[in-house]
Formats: structure tokens, C-alpha cells, sequence
């Protein structure tokens, strides 16, 4: 039998998002329950779809990415729905801005919270497990240039497959990235094991404004140096986010549809703009 083709991935069949720089950016990866970053909003836009999160991955304590994770760990206590599942918040170790954020709510909530709630430290190469996948899947943490002298993180998620071995031509089980999302930073310092399916990466200024993007401070990415990542990389569809409100979205979109020419990145490109998820059509590029 021959394996037929997998079909691209539309992200918004599986996020729920929003994404503007510096004032808010949150992902919400459905089918493994995972929230990736916690900004302001988050549980104001996805409602009782709080009570299925299991899992929060923060990348860095900028508070565009964690402003709103004591409102939604408070929503999951008091409004309607399921409490008896827990809730696990993944954050950088000593991160102390995200510990600053945990101690208050633990004192907000001391005594009040219906479910359990646990803040887990981690590491680059740290592994978590999520248990309620339809296969093994696991959460991988690497590292992302943002802040200077600070662990910042970007999180992949990865689900084992059979796939043929090169050397012996045998179906072998290996963990395959089906998404990658960087929070901030310049460089994400990760190869993907594999043909990435699905990356959302931080792409904050156009190429005119290279000299903000790589401020010692807080590095970020730009489009041109995303779109470059995604084509070397391979990617099958890639999600451009955090991008600065000082651009039209018109600008951003031709732009993007050049650089994708330019580049050679052969994906599906997508732009992330507040809560949508814009398709970029590079076919009548000029």
C-alpha cells in the first residue's frame, strides 16, 4: 500500500489565537489541550474553552505574554464547568517576573482554588508528556534568543509515527515536530527532527527597521529572517506573529508575498493579526 500525501495544515482549524506586539499574544493548540503563552484576553476570547486547557507553556515574562494567566486561572475556578481536571503553568526557570506572577496568584488564590494548580520550571531540553493524546505526544523546550542574560523559551510538540528508516528501509516509531512556537526572540535555537508541520514564529519588523529587531536588549525577529528560518527549515505552513501595529497589514502582505519569492519557502505562509489567522496568496504576487 502506498502512503498518500498528507494534506496541509489549516491552522485555524486547530488554534485559537491573537497575536499583536506588545499588546497581547496567546496560542491555543487544540487538539492537545496546550495553551502557549497567556496574554492579556485569553480567557475572555475562549470562554468555557478554559475549563479543556491542561497545559500552559510560557515562553518569557513580558507582560504581553502573561498578563492574563491569573484571570484565567481564576475564571477556571468560578465560573461554570469542569474543575476537577488540573492545571499545569510551564514557565523558564527563575524567570522572575513569571515568579512575581505565580506568587500572587498563589496568595490571591490561597485557600479558594477547586482544582489543582501546578507551576513547573523548565529547562532547554525539557520534556513534558501529554497524556490525553490519541498517540505519544510530548512537549519539548528549547531555547530562544530574546533577553539578554535570560532563559527565554519556545516550546515544540512532538508525536511519535512510524516512518521508514533510511539505513534498513523498515517502518520505525519516531517523534515527529507537528508544532513550534517561539514566543520572542531573533533565533530559535532548535532544529526540527523532521518536516515540520506547523511553526508560528515571532516576525516583529520589516526589514526597513532591522536596526530595532536586533537592540541588545530584546532581540527580535523580522519577516525577512523568518520567512529565511521557515525556507530553511522546510516548513510546511508558517504562522508569522508578533508583528509591531506600526505596519498596514496591506504592507506586511506584499512584503511577506516578496520575501516568499525571494527566499524559496515552498509552505503555506499565514500572517497572525489579532485574533485571525490571514492566509498569505503569493500567486498573483507582483
Amino acid at each position: 500500500m502506498v502512503n498518500q500525501p498528507s494534506m496541509p495544515i489549516n491552522p485555524n482549524d486547530i488554534l485559537i489565537s491573537f497575536s499583536l506586539a506588545l499588546y497581547s499574544q496567546w496560542f491555543y493548540h487544540k487538539p492537545t489541550r496546550c495553551l502557549f503563552d497567556a496574554g492579556e484576553g485569553v480567557a475572555t476570547t475562549l470562554g468555557s474553552k478554559v475549563f479543556g486547557i491542561r497545559h500552559v507553556f510560557l515562553s518569557h515574562g513580558h507582560e504581553d505574554h502573561i498578563a492574563g494567566i491569573s484571570n484565567l486561572v481564576n475564571i477556571r475556578n468560578l465560573a461554570s464547568g469542569e474543575r476537577d481536571k488540573p492545571l499545569v503553568i510551564y514557565y523558564p526557570k527563575h524567570d522572575r517576573w513569571i515568579n512575581a506572577m505565580l506568587e500572587y496568584i498563589e496568595r490571591k488564590q490561597s485557600g479558594l482554588l477547586r482544582y489543582p494548580l501546578y507551576a513547573q520550571p523548565m529547562e532547554v531540553g525539557s520534556e513534558v508528556e501529554i497524556p490525553d493524546a490519541h498517540r505519544p505526544t510530548r512537549v519539548v523546550a528549547f531555547e530562544m534568543r530574546h533577553v539578554r542574560g535570560q532563559l527565554c523559551l519556545g516550546y515544540e510538540i512532538q508525536q511519535e509515527r512510524k516512518m521508514p528508516d533510511p539505513a534498513t528501509g523498515q517502518n520505525v516509531c519516531r517523534y515527529h515536530p507537528i508544532f513550534l512556537y517561539t514566543g520572542d526572540g531573533s533565533e530559535a535555537v532548535h532544529t526540527p527532527y523532521g518536516r515540520l508541520d506547523l511553526a508560528v514564529f515571532e516576525a516583529t519588523f520589516m526589514e526597513r527597521d532591522v536596526n530595532l529587531a536586533s537592540m541588545e536588549s530584546n532581540r527580535h525577529s523580522t519577516l525577512e529572517k523568518t520567512i529565511e528560518w521557515g525556507a530553511g527549515q522546510d516548513v510546511k505552513s508558517l504562522i508569522l506573529c508578533h508583528i509591531s501595529d506600526r505596519y498596514l497589514l496591506e504592507d506586511v502582505i506584499e512584503a511577506v508575498s516578496v520575501i516568499k519569492q525571494k527566499t524559496g519557502f515552498r509552505g503555506d505562509l499565514y500572517i497572525a493579526h489579532c485574533n485571525d489567522i490571514i492566509p498569505v496568496d503569493t500567486t498573483h504576487s507582483p
